[in-house]
């Protein structure tokens, strides 16, 4: 399957005098997995239907390969969407959704009938071609939906959370059937989600979106090992970065130490290349799994719920000064609800950010 580059060069989109998306450059490579994720009203869905052409940029231009289709019509672009409420023709049957947009260009009935019948094979949908989507399963619906967008043969897919309807099983196995199907197009996908495990394991590259802005982009475990600011840190990773403040007690030669506010004898060495002065109120940023029950001095967690899936533990609570704290167990198979636990970070894996959220590195 044909496929080419996405670009977006200062884009912006304007509704009356709300800035909704406000500068944005990206580039989507050739055959990659890209994916927009963020919260509900960052932007991400507005920058999916301005690639469509289903809104019109207010400034900036976007190029799928060589072209610029800043003003292209959706139909000129050579993409197809897929979106969350799958859009299917209740009336036809499955080969005809599928088929709809060829008859309609009027392609020749064997060239209709060979190409639905390949994204058929592709999609396990061979056996449902003669049945109405009333009688298929969410998944089976939204393969129907895919399908659909195969047949065009597209340059772009472009996916609208749609898995969103999903229950939570089908939703894991849609998301590793969407993880092949790019396997086996080789096709440019973008693909919006608010759900970062899905961005995560979805994504070859993963733009974070926050008010109208980029806040950072690269491969998923880069942004995981380093988040260029708070917002990203707290975003990437589930359970989420634990965030507590603290002040620069003293600069050393390698970096600096911290004192967490509230609990004086709670200080670690963080090494850093650009120290901020001492006495500078810092956010200090530890991810639970980096966190073990130590015997000795720690952050004191007061655990009040604790998460059993298993494997593995979250127990959550908070510290003295009523910050909330989680930290990762494995293995665990007692609980800790009332108790005080002693937890210590690893000090190569504390990030710390300024007052404004910007990564201190």
């Amino acid at each position: 399957m044909n496929s080419t580059g996405v670009q977006l060069r200062s884009v912006e989109k304007n509704f009356g005098a709300v800035k909704v998306i406000k500068g944005v450059d990206m580039d989507v490579q050739r055959g990659k997995f890209a994916v927009f994720v963020g919260p509900s009203g960052c932007g991400k869905s507005t920058l999916l239907r301005m690639i469509a052409g289903l809104e019109e940029t207010s400034g900036g231009s976007i190029h799928i390969g060589d072209r610029d289709v800043t003003d292209a019509d959706p139909a000129d672009r050579g993409v197809a969407m897929v979106f969350q409420s799958y859009a299917l023709y209740p009336h036809l049957t499955v080969f005809e959704n599928m088929a709809f947009s060829l008859r309609l260009a009027k392609r020749p009935k064997a060239e209709v009938k060979q190409k639905v019948q390949e994204a058929a094979a592709i999609l396990q949908l061979t056996d449902h071609l003669d049945k109405k989507p009333s009688h298929l399963s969410g998944g089976q619906r939204q393969r129907v939906a895919i399908g659909r967008a195969i047949v065009r043969a597209p340059e772009v897919f472009l996916f609208d959370e749609p898995l969103s309807n999903l229950d939570a099983e089908l939703r894991v196995q849609m998301r590793l059937e969407l993880a092949r199907l790019h396997q086996k197009l080789g096709a440019t996908m973008i693909y919006v989600t608010h759900d970062q495990v899905e961005a995560m394991t979805l994504a070859d590259t993963i733009f974070v979106l926050q008010g109208g802005h980029v806040q950072q982009s690269g491969a998923p475990l880069d942004l995981y090992d380093d988040p260029s600011n708070r917002f990203v840190a707290g975003f990437i990773g589930s359970p989420s970065m634990n965030f507590v403040e603290a002040t620069v007690e003293a600069v050393t030669p390698t970096g600096i130490t911290a004192q967490l506010t509230g609990q004086p004898d709670a200080r670690f060495d963080i090494a850093l290349t650009t120290p901020p002065a001492t006495g500078t109120p810092i956010t200090l940023g530890m991810r639970p799994e980096h966190l073990t029950i130590t015997e000795g001095t720690g952050l004191r967690v007061t655990v009040d719920v604790a998460e059993e899936l298993g494997g593995v533990s979250y127990q959550h609570g908070t510290l003295a000064s009523g910050e909330p704290m989680i930290f990762q167990q494995t293995g665990a198979r007692h609980g800790m609800h009332g108790t005080v636990q002693t937890v210590l970070p690893d000090a190569q894996r504390i990030f710390v950010f300024d007052a404004e959220g910007d990564r201190i590195r």
